[in-house]
């Protein structure tokens, strides 16, 4: 069995929905009877990575990161339509949705769960002399990077200056969790700044073997591959201000000085080859910043419901994410990144160890997700859960990588100087996608190359366009190819209409989704909805 952070992990201590933040019970430990030793803050720090889990919990209905979060990000684009029928996604598409829905309710209190666990560490360890410096340095940089990763995932997610920001839960908070919001979303981005500046100042780099190879204690490695360090937490730094900008422009500069600080340190590239970032064998490679985990008995769920409904009989597919012509079309010829993260009718791939052409009778656009299908290449599923309702695999799913860190450099600059500011960053990357090097590049230029690196990856195109204002891409009727024989993978086809126009799309609204309502009902007020849901 792997030795890092496998999140096979109990989500303990939750209690009934009537607490507003999800307080865990009474009686946790304290100071006086758990904190007294290196050995029980480390196995304090192992719960804090509970959102990379999707099994055993009950609660987070297979994964904050299984569906969850990939369902805001993901279905509402223009880059997918919802691949089978399934009501509450369906709803989420048409922003119809009121949160309750049991793919997306638990997202708010998980994240709550985490800043709590992270608030214990930080109130028990910061002045415990009982616990050596490095455990302690190490143990707390995980929590302020997780408080810092709950925090800038609600506040895009839930947060805006109209409705307000995320209550403010910091390690002072102890008893009155009924906290009112704070007026603008900049007060819970720069909370989740100021814990990722703070996890960054403790934590070692990835390469550090004395952290991150082979152990057996928990504080060397092998335990910690996919725990949190320096670069990942200098990455989501500069995420942070990247989202920050819409309503506070001084972000753009704190963007470029916390990418300078990845790329400067030597310590993240680019893979070679796009199609090579998404294969088992580089999960901790160079572009590697940050992850969810994962292998055949736990981690994210999300390449199995972006599989084909139903596997062709081979694995049980959800089919919930179908790529649409609109994506497809949006790649430059020759871009090498549309045949690694996209298959059409009559393109090649290795599935259950034999190499067959795609085609699908289920499938409403013509297209396949590719992106993560190596996993499903190998003879006999031996890197595929053995059951198809909790399809966790071995490859880990990315969630930041250096080449977010060079399109965000470029964005910040180009904001600041004008168009060609971007260009050694982007130039990077269109380099690795076989592309020629742009000059003068300018924001629509960096508009595209984010869409064709990142599609199908999270807070990515449907984020980018609401931060952007570019509602008009989600207002028109999204298209597909359809096929006449769908079992045919020559078979021709005509463009249809796979999604109507969505007029109802209100960019002032539609850019943030509906808090679950449970909370704002055991709330005693102090939680609003967000306005227009």
């Amino acid at each position: 069995m792997k030795k890092y952070i496998l999140i096979s992990i109990i989500v303990f201590s939750l209690v009934s929905c009537s607490d507003f933040l999800v307080e865990e019970s009474r009686g946790e430990p304290t100071i006086e009877n758990f904190w007294n030793s290196d050995a029980e803050v480390i196995s304090a720090t192992t719960p804090l990575y509970v959102l990379n889990n999707n099994q055993g919990s009950g609660i987070s209905d297979r994964g904050v990161y299984g569906r969850g979060l990939h369902l805001y990000s993901l279905i509402p684009s223009d880059d997918f339509v919802v691949g089978k029928s399934k009501t509450q996604i369906q709803q989420i598409k048409d922003f119809e949705t009121t949160g309750s829905g049991s793919y997306t309710r638990d997202i708010w209190a998980l994240h709550f769960v985490v800043i709590k666990r992270a608030n214990d560490i930080i109130r028990n360890v910061t002045d415990n002399d009982a616990i050596s410096q490095k455990v302690k340095d190490f143990s707390l940089g995980q929590a302020y990077f997780m408080r810092g990763l709950a925090y800038f995932q609600l506040s895009v997610i839930y947060g805006d200056d109209s409705s307000g920001g995320i209550p403010i839960v910091d390690e002072t908070v102890t008893e009155n969790f009924f906290i009112e919001r704070p007026a603008s979303v900049t007060t819970s981005y720069m909370f989740a700044a100021e814990s990722f500046s703070k996890a960054a100042d403790l934590l070692p780099y990835f390469d550090d073997s004395e952290y991150f190879a082979q152990g057996s204690d928990g504080l060397s490695p092998g335990t910690n591959l996919g725990r949190a360090h320096k670069n990942a937490a200098l990455g989501y730094l500069a995420r942070t201000h990247l989202h920050n900008a819409q309503y506070d422009s001084s972000s753009w500069q704190k963007v470029i000085d916390a990418c300078n600080q990845v790329i400067n340190s030597g310590k993240n590239q680019l893979e070679s080859n796009f199609e090579d970032v998404f294969k088992i064998a580089n999960n901790w490679g160079p572009e590697y910043l940050w992850s969810v985990p994962s292998n055949v008995l736990g981690g994210s769920m999300f390449p199995g419901a972006a599989l084909e409904n139903k596997g062709w009989g081979k694995y049980n597919g959800w089919g919930y994410f179908a790529p649409t012509l609109n994506l497809y079309e949006s790649y430059e010829a020759g871009d090498t990144r549309r045949e690694a993260t996209l298959l059409a009718f009559g393109d090649e791939f290795q599935y259950f160890g034999e190499s067959r052409r795609y085609w699908s009778t289920t499938n409403l656009t013509g297209f396949q997700l590719k992106k993560y299908l190596e996993p499903y290449s190998y003879a006999d599923g031996v890197h595929l859960s053995a059951d198809g309702d909790q399809p966790t695999t071995d490859l880990n799913l990315p969630l930041l990588r250096y080449s977010h860190i060079l399109l965000m450099k470029a964005e910040a600059s180009i904001m600041l100087s004008g168009a060609g500011a971007g260009d050694t960053e982007i130039n990077i990357v269109r380099t690795r996608a076989g592309l020629s090097a742009k000059s003068g590049a300018t924001l629509d230029d960096l508009k595209a190359e984010r869409r064709t690196e990142f599609a199908g990856e999270l807070f990515g195109r449907y984020e980018d366009l609401c931060r952007w204002g570019d509602a008009s891409n989600l207002t028109e009727a999204l298209r597909g190819r359809i096929h006449t024989d769908k079992s045919d993978p020559d078979s021709g086809f005509t463009v249809e209409e796979v999604w109507p126009a969505r007029p109802q799309f209100d960019i002032s609204t539609h850019h943030i989704w509906p808090i679950p309502p449970t909370p704002i009902s055991a709330s005693k007020g102090t939680l609003s909805q967000n306005k227009g849901w």
